[in-house]
């Protein structure tokens, strides 16, 4: 049987070799353990070609990973669960598979995003390997370079975040349809940046838990340090409603 590798990326990070194709880990991710219980499953599929260095023990895995006595396939067998996404290269991340509380799969590819110079504030769910819920002056591009700059006090090697959705109605409150537990809180940090506070970005919430995430997100998801950025464009509504019936009713649907 193929071995596939995924990476684990909401929250926490782990690089899982699987017999299973993406879709079927995806479900078994989502509903088919106890270990996660309730919840969203983001993953990566991840090039094994690619990967260079020996942060990785993979030189025995198919003797690690190896069918069940009845033939069935090894559905995860974890290969590391520590410091996982600054030891794989941009180059090496394949699609980015999302997966809803009830094991619907959508898979994203990525594109070939260029930095783009956006005036406004953004709203960014940090997502590995750290967490918190930030506004930001920077565009994708800057944040991810800002953010991974070892020359600041505070950096991580890469960071994967999601930009998510921002709109504010006529009076500048956030939208009533965004589902976002503290809207006033995310308005004053949004004020203060645009009133020149000097600081490119504001913590929202250290430990976000978004209602409803799937229906949050804007342009999509990036990946990024300082060597580049990968893209993985979310769907409009529209392609989302007419070609992703099922996994947007879900996500829709779904409670975290």
């Amino acid at each position: 049987m193929q071995i596939h590798l995924y990476m684990l990326c909401n929250r926490c990070e782990a690089l899982v070799a699987s017999h299973l194709e993406p879709e079927a880990f995806g479900r078994y991710m989502a509903v088919g353990t106890q270990k996660n219980t309730r919840g969203n499953v983001l993953f990566f599929e991840i090039d094994r070609a690619a990967l260079r260095g020996g942060f990785f023990r993979l030189d025995d895995i198919e003797q690690r990973c190896v069918p069940h006595p009845d033939g069935s396939p090894k559905r995860s067998k974890y290969i590391s669960i520590y410091r996982v996404l600054e030891h794989i290269d941009l180059g090496a991340f394949g699609p980015l598979y999302l997966v809803t509380a009830d094991g619907r799969v959508l898979a994203l590819q990525a594109d070939g995003y260029t930095a783009k110079e956006e005036p406004g504030v953004n709203l960014y769910d940090e997502l590995c390997p750290v967490s918190p819920m930030v506004v930001s002056a920077l565009a994708p591009s800057k944040f991810a370079t800002f953010l991974t700059d070892p020359a600041n006090p505070i950096s991580v090697p890469r960071i994967f975040f999601a930009d998510m959705l921002l709109d504010r109605d006529e009076t500048g409150r956030l939208a009533g349809y965004l589902p976002y537990a503290d809207p006033m809180h995310i308005i004053d940090c949004v004020k203060e940046l645009e009133q020149g506070s000097g600081k490119p970005s504001k913590t929202v919430s250290r430990s976000p838990r978004v209602h409803g995430f799937f229906r949050t997100i804007r342009r999509g998801f990036f990946i990024g340090d300082q060597t580049g950025i990968r893209h993985y464009p979310f769907p409009e509504r529209r392609e989302l409603e007419v070609n992703h019936a099922k996994w947007w009713r879900s996500a829709t649907e779904s409670l975290s």
